[in-house]
C-alpha cells in the first residue's frame, strides 16, 4: 500500500547536473543567446522559486517510484504516464485541488523552459484543466468578515500605540501594524508590493498628500499600477513616520528607506508582513485571515460596493482579466451592506 505522504522536494543542489545547467541556461539573459535560451529570464523572484520548488518536487517523487535516469533530458522523464502516476499520487496524498495544479503547472513550466525544443505541452493542459475544476478546500465564505472590520482592525491597532500604555518597542510596532492593515484595507495591495513600499521610490509626496507608484516589473500583471495614499490615514503616515518609524529604525545601523521595519530595524519581508495579517487578524477574529483571503473579503466588498461592474474591481485589484472579479461580484451583489459600505469607510 502507498504511503500518503509524499516524498521530499528536491532542493537544487541535488537535481542532476544536466537539469540544473539548463535551469541556469533558461535564466540567461544574455541578448545575443540563440532561440530557447533564456525562456526563464524574464520570470519574477517569486515565480521562479515556486517553478524550482514544483520542479524538486517532482524529482523527488520520480526518486523515489521510478530512479532518476541521469541519461534522461527533463522532458524524457516526464512521460505521460509518470505523469498521470504522480498526478494520482497527489490526489490520494490528499493535496488540495490547487495544490495539485500548482505542482503541475510548475512542473510544465520547467520541463518547457528547460527543454525549449521538445513538445511538452500537454503538462500545462492537463494543469489549466485542473485550475478550472479546482475547489477550495475549505468553505472560505464562512470565514469571510466584512472589509470595514479590517480597517476598524487597523485603527484600533494604531489607537492602542497612545492609549494602551505599551512598553518599549512594542509601542511602534503596534502602530506599524495597525497603519499596515489600514492600508491594505483600503488599497488591496498584494503582500509583495505591500512589503517592499520604499520611501521617495514607491511612496512620492504630491501636494498636500501622497501617493503609492509601482512600475510594471513591480507588479504581477506586468503593468504600471499607481494609487492615492488614502486621505483618512494621511495623519496616521505621518505620526509613523516622525515618532514611531524613527524608533525601528534607531534599532539597525543601516540607513534603509523601506516602509515597513522590523522590531530590528531591517526592512520587512513579504512573509514578515503575511504572518502580522495572519497573527493580528487571529487575535481579533478568532481565525486566521491570510492575506490571500483578505484580497479575497475585499474583492467580495468591492462586488457589494460596485453593482453594475466587474470591471472596476479588476481595475482596483490589479487582475489583468475579470474573470476573477466576476466570481467575486456573483457573490456579493447580494449582500445586504451594499448600501452603507463606502458610506462606513468615509466616516470610520
Amino acid at each position: 500500500m502507498k504511503s500518503s505522504r509524499m516524498p521530499p522536494c528536491w532542493p537544487i543542489s541535488d537535481w542532476p547536473p544536466g537539469d540544473e545547467k539548463a535551469w541556469a541556461c533558461a535564466a540567461e539573459t544574455d541578448p545575443l543567446a540563440r532561440e530557447g535560451q533564456g525562456a526563464s529570464s524574464h520570470w519574477r523572484v517569486t515565480t521562479r522559486r515556486f517553478v524550482q520548488v514544483g520542479y524538486g518536487n517532482w524529482l523527488g517523487w520520480l526518486d523515489a517510484r521510478h530512479g532518476v535516469c541521469l541519461n534522461e533530458t527533463p522532458a524524457q522523464r516526464a512521460t505521460v504516464e509518470r505523469v498521470r502516476e504522480y498526478l494520482k499520487e497527489l490526489t490520494e496524498a490528499g493535496l488540495a485541488d490547487y495544490t495539485r495544479a500548482g505542482r503541475l503547472q510548475a512542473l510544465g513550466d520547467a520541463v518547457r523552459t528547460m527543454c525549449p525544443e521538445t513538445p511538452t505541452a500537454f503538462i500545462g493542459k492537463l494543469a489549466g484543466r485542473l485550475y478550472a475544476e479546482a475547489r477550495p478546500l475549505r468553505d472560505l465564505n464562512g470565514r469571510l468578515r466584512p472589509a470595514r472590520e479590517i480597517l476598524e482592525l487597523g485603527y484600533q491597532l494604531m489607537q492602542s500605540a497612545d492609549t494602551d500604555h505599551l512598553p518599549g518597542i512594542r509601542r511602534p510596532i503596534a502602530f506599524r501594524d495597525g497603519l499596515l492593515i489600514a492600508l491594505w484595507a483600503c488599497r488591496m495591495l498584494r503582500v509583495a508590493n505591500l512589503s517592499q513600499i520604499t520611501i521617495d521610490q514607491h511612496l512620492k509626496r504630491t501636494g498636500d498628500g501622497h501617493r503609492l507608484e509601482f512600475t510594471a516589473a513591480e507588479m504581477k500583471q506586468r503593468r504600471p499600477w499607481g494609487c492615492s495614499w488614502p486621505e483618512r490615514l494621511e495623519d496616521a503616515l505621518a505620526e509613523y513616520l516622525v515618532a514611531h518609524r524613527p524608533l525601528l529604525a534607531a534599532r539597525s545601523a543601516g540607513d534603509s528607506k523601506a516602509l515597513w521595519l522590523s522590531q530590528f530595524g531591517t526592512p520587512m519581508s513579504p512573509e514578515s508582513v503575511a504572518q502580522i495579517i495572519k497573527l493580528r487578524t487571529t487575535a481579533a477574529f478568532g481565525q486566521s485571515i491570510s492575506s490571500h483571503l483578505m484580497r479575497h473579503i475585499a474583492a467580495t466588498g468591492l462586488a457589494e460596493a460596485y453593482a453594475n461592474s466587474s470591471t472596476d474591481i479588476a481595475a482596483v485589484l490589479g487582475h489583468a482579466t475579470t474573470d476573477t472579479a466576476e466570481k467575486h461580484y456573483i457573490l456579493g451583489r447580494g449582500a445586504a451592506a451594499v448600501r452603507d459600505y463606502n458610506a462606513f469607510l468615509d466616516t470610520l
